[in-house]
């Protein structure tokens, strides 16, 4: 708020009513769009900027101004550290249905809903990911792949291009081994393979999108782990999980995948939780907390203990984690189901705010 009062005092001044439109447009670019609302409200002038389409073109998602969804009406919003009301687009979906899988930025909610138009899953299998095009509107555009996989003795895969005039899940290639159960997806930033984490046993495993041909890569999981987490900053893959003993998480840690090549592969410990973050996220429960949930964007990665209401954050730019306000009166179990999914505000908010 205090990068849009500092706006909103520059326009009121002649140096900033003397800047070219242009360089006005590429100035206000940088803020988050939920800083742009109050920016709106200072003149008409300003009002018709931040609505043009061609100011609208020069958007991009700030890596702070997104809603980690913990129930149909209630998001966390990073960039003001508060729990506030859910956007509009993610007010739209069915509040009775959560997600069935998000998109990695932009973001887009995959829901029972919208899959109707399109042929029914695969027999025995679940979506996994859902691959938005760097280039594509979150919210109008059709243009997404779905990934969908089994699990079990031979684990299938299947994929679905949303934009195909005549959409039909093709066959893609088998999972290298049997798997109990298959962790959250992390997409590559080129949207061209996602990265999975393998549970019964544990291996990190590569889906390359355009081939269907599915790897395990010859790295070693870390011992101990439990409630893992992949997520892709910055064109690199990190992995955030609790480590165990018997059975109880006793710390949670942040590893980066290193190595000189494919073949020469492994885990760098990049972050420790604080002893009193972790405190926090287990609500003083030590000996007997052993589950919490993850979701990330853009780096930004919260982990949310639904039991208690607890939260807490992980900015992968700076390696600094946060506590943040308990989330109280949420239905746990609904909290549960909707955790997990992001959702980046789209310009549609800024061509719906009234400006008084």
């Amino acid at each position: 708020m205090a990068s849009a009062v500092a706006v909103a005092a520059a326009a009121a001044a002649c140096p900033w009513d003397a800047l070219p439109a242009h360089l006005q447009e590429r100035i206000l670019a940088l803020l988050p769009l939920t800083e742009l609302l109050p920016v709106a409200a200072v003149s008409r002038a300003l009002r018709r900027l931040v609505r043009s389409a061609a100011f609208h073109a020069l958007l991009s998602p700030h890596r702070l101004d997104a809603f980690f969804l913990l129930s149909p009406r209630l998001a966390f919003h990073p960039l003001s550290r508060r729990v506030l009301p859910t956007p509009p687009l993610a007010a739209a979906t069915e509040a009775a249905s959560p997600p069935l899988v998000s998109s990695a930025s932009p973001s887009l909610l995959v829901t029972a809903a919208s899959l109707l138009r399109l042929p029914p899953l695969p027999a025995g299998s679940y979506l996994l990911s859902v691959v938005v095009p760097v280039a594509a509107s979150s919210s109008s555009s059709s243009s997404y792949t779905l990934v969908a996989v089994t699990t079990g003795t031979v684990g299938r895969s299947y994929t679905l291009d949303a934009a195909d005039p005549s959409p039909r899940w093709a066959s893609r290639g088998d999972l290298p081994l049997p798997f109990a159960l298959l962790g959250n997806a992390a997409v590559s930033g080129d949207r061209g393979q996602l990265f999975v984490l393998g549970r019964g046993p544990d291996a990190l495993l590569a889906f390359d999108l355009a081939t269907g041909r599915w790897v395990a890569l010859p790295i070693a999981m870390p011992h101990g782990l439990t409630t893992a987490h992949l997520f892709v900053f910055d064109g690199r893959l990190f992995l955030v999980g609790g480590v165990e003993r018997f059975g109880v998480v006793e710390r949670v840690v942040v590893w980066l995948m290193d190595g000189g090549g494919e073949e020469d592969l492994f885990w760098t410990k990049v972050g420790l939780m604080p002893a009193d973050v972790f405190d926090e996220l287990v609500a003083g429960r030590h000996g007997s907390f052993w589950h919490f949930q993850a979701a990330d964007r853009l780096g930004i990665v919260c982990l949310y203990n639904a039991a208690d209401g607890r939260l807490v954050m992980f900015d992968s730019a700076d390696g600094v984690w946060t506590v943040l306000p308990r989330v109280s009166s949420l239905d746990a179990e609904e909290s549960c189901r909707w955790f997990g999914h992001v959702l980046e505000p789209g310009n549609e908010l800024l061509l719906g705010q009234r400006c008084q």
